[in-house]
């Protein structure tokens, strides 16, 4: 029975939200295009192939810090920063995460129900406990629906690939079901002495087809 109560009221929500979306006016027609999937790339590239990883990604918007910090949320003394990420020649800034910074990415198409997310990373001396990774979801008139903590990569090492982040979608109520929705990759340092870098954020929104 409970089950069968969650369900119905999984489905009434989405109803009303998608409801509310075709009513609302023109200037959330591309809002609702988010939220089932028309904003996301449908194709990528297979930019982790010499790691063994065969996935489609696609860069997220200014996944490479080449425009700066735009779209991108720094707190904390967390700041775009000379240098790259060594295997590939696609540019020549990336992020910097000292001990208490905290970095929001821009908003990036997320599909329905599973994604990849991968990038490249080093900590070179650091001493920290890792940069935490989590995902911020957003839903009609851009307000937040929920959260995913996805990972923690541990500090110390040199340029490399992290691990790619699979999930089985984002806020487990509503968004798998309705669709793709906007979301926003969280970078949190944890502990001291970080001498976290982060470049080239690539995202597979279509990860449940593989």
């Amino acid at each position: 029975m409970a089950a069968q109560l969650g369900s119905r009221f999984t489905l009434a929500t989405i109803v009303a939200v998608v409801a509310v979306a075709l009513c609302a006016p023109v200037a959330n027609a591309d809002l609702l295009g988010n939220l089932i999937g028309n904003n996301c790339p449908s194709r990528g590239s297979q930019v982790f192939a010499p790691w063994n990883d065969s996935r489609s990604y696609y860069l997220a918007p200014n996944g490479g810090l080449e425009n700066g910090s735009n779209g991108w949320s720094l707190s904390g003394g967390a700041s775009v920063a000379s240098g790259n990420q060594p295997f590939f020649g696609s540019g020549t800034h990336s992020l910097s995460l000292p001990s208490g910074s905290r970095a929001l990415s821009p908003m990036t198409c997320i599909g329905p129900n599973a994604l990849s997310l991968r990038m490249f990373g080093s900590d070179v001396s650091g001493t920290d406990r890792g940069v935490h990774v989590r995902i911020l979801w957003y839903g009609l008139l851009n307000r937040l629906l929920g959260t995913t903590d996805y990972n923690t990569f541990a500090g110390g090492g040199n340029w490399s690939p992290t691990d790619s982040l699979k999930s089985s979608g984002g806020f487990n109520l509503l968004l798998p079901l309705v669709g793709s929705t906007s979301a926003r990759i969280e970078f949190t340092p944890l502990g001291d002495d970080s001498a976290w870098r982060i470049d080239d954020v690539y995202v597979d929104p279509w990860a449940s087809r593989d």
